[in-house]
C-alpha cells in the first residue's frame, strides 16, 4: 500500500493487541496521525467483550519500520472530547471472571466467555449478558464521582446524585464515545460518593506503545501488570520466560 501523509484512525482493537491483525496506515515516516480515541479506562473495564481492559485504537504501520527499530513520535496537541466522566475505586465481583477480570469475564449464569452485553437501565446492575440476561459487569464502585467539564476544559466539578443520574441517562453523548467503539459508558452507573469537588483538568496522551510480538492483553503491556499473566487459567497466559521474551 501506498504511505500516507495522514492517517485518521476511529478503529480499536478487542482488548488484544495482535501482531497477526492487519494494521491501519501506513503512515509516511514524518507523516501525521489524527486519532479519536475511546474514553478510557473504566468503560473498557465493565464491558466483558474487552479481553483487555483497555479500549485502544488499531496500530498504525509506519513507513519503512521492521522488528525491534525505535520510533519517535512527537505529540502536537490532545484535545479532550468528552463533556462529563466518571471514576474511583474498583471491586471485582468475584464469580464472574476466570483468574483475571480484565481479561477472561465470564457470565456468573450462562457460562458464555467475553459475552456480549446490553444495557437496561442505569446503576452497576444495569449491564447485562445478552444471551441470558444476567447481571454481568466484573467490577463495580467501592467510591466513585461523576465529574463534568467547562466548555474549555479547563476545569470540572464533581456532580450530585441528580445530576449523574441525568448523564447516565444518555452517558454515549456526554462522553463522546467514539462511533466505532464498543465500550459501556461508565457514566451510567451515575457514581456520586464525592459532590461539589473541583478539580484542574490537564490531559494527557494515556498509553503509548508499540505491537508486541504475540497476543496479549492491551492492560496487561508494562511489566508489572504483565506478572498477572504468568501461569494465568485463560486463554492469555504466559510463562515467565514467554513474558520476558516481549
Amino acid at each position: 500500500m501506498v504511505a500516507k501523509q495522514t492517517v485518521f484512525v476511529n478503529e480499536f482493537t478487542n482488548g488484544i493487541l495482535d501482531p497477526a491483525q492487519d494494521m491501519l496506515g501506513p503512515v509516511k515516516d514524518g507523516g501525521y496521525i489524527i486519532a479519536n480515541t475511546a474514553p478510557g479506562c473504566w468503560g473498557p473495564m465493565i464491558t466483558p467483550c474487552l479481553r483487555g481492559g483497555h479500549e485502544v485504537t488499531k496500530p498504525v504501520y509506519v513507513e519503512g519500520a521492521e522488528v525491534g527499530d525505535a520510533i519517535a513520535i512527537k505529540i502536537n496537541s490532545i484535545q479532550v472530547t468528552s463533556i462529563v466522566t466518571a471514576s474511583g475505586n474498583d471491586a471485582p465481583v468475584e464469580g464472574r471472571f476466570i483468574g483475571d477480570p480484565f481479561v477472561a469475564v465470564k457470565c456468573p449464569e450462562c457460562g458464555e466467555m467475553h459475552p456480549e452485553t446490553i444495557i437496561e437501565g442505569t446503576g452497576p446492575e444495569a449491564i447485562r449478558c445478552k444471551q441470558c440476561g444476567a447481571d454481568v459487569t466484573p467490577f463495580v464502585f467501592t467510591n466513585g464521582y461523576t465529574i463534568a467539564f467547562d466548555s474549555d476544559r479547563k476545569v470540572g466539578v464533581t456532580l450530585n446524585k441528580q445530576a449523574a443520574e441525568k448523564v447516565a441517562a444518555d452517558g454515549k453523548k456526554y462522553m463522546s464515545t467514539p462511533e466505532n467503539s464498543v465500550q459501556n459508558p461508565i457514566v451510567m452507573f451515575a457514581p456520586h460518593d464525592l459532590v461539589g469537588t473541583v478539580a484542574r483538568l490537564r490531559p494527557f496522551l494515556g498509553q503509548l506503545g508499540t505491537t508486541p510480538s504475540r497476543s496479549f492483553p492491551d492492560s496487561h503491556n508494562a511489566g508489572d501488570f504483565g506478572q498477572f499473566l504468568i501461569n494465568a487459567p485463560h486463554e492469555y497466559g504466559l510463562s515467565k520466560e514467554q513474558l520476558e521474551e516481549l
